[in-house]
């Protein structure tokens, strides 16, 4: 199971790393890649933001470690992993 879930990781890695790959290198970008790169500058902007460590993300996101954590202690206690 932690092999496929491991190649599927990969092969996003990989499929995103070969989309922004670019034969002139970024030297003289076409303007279908000028306009692809202002949109994902400005979603990555909104995504760091939403992202933003505040009062309420950091306790939510420990949370859901701590939760996680005692899963996987449980699940290997019991032989399941």
């Amino acid at each position: 199971m932690m092999n496929f879930i491991f190649m599927i990781l990969l092969f996003f890695l990989l499929a995103i790393g070969f989309m922004y790959a670019v034969s002139s290198e970024g030297h003289n970008p076409t303007p279908r890649q000028i306009k692809n790169r202002i949109i994902l500058r400005r979603k990555w902007r909104r995504f760091k933001k939403v992202l933003a460590i505040d009062e309420v993300l950091a306790p939510f996101v420990g949370g859901l470690i701590l939760i996680f954590a005692l899963i996987l202690i449980t699940f290997r206690m019991e032989g399941l992993i």
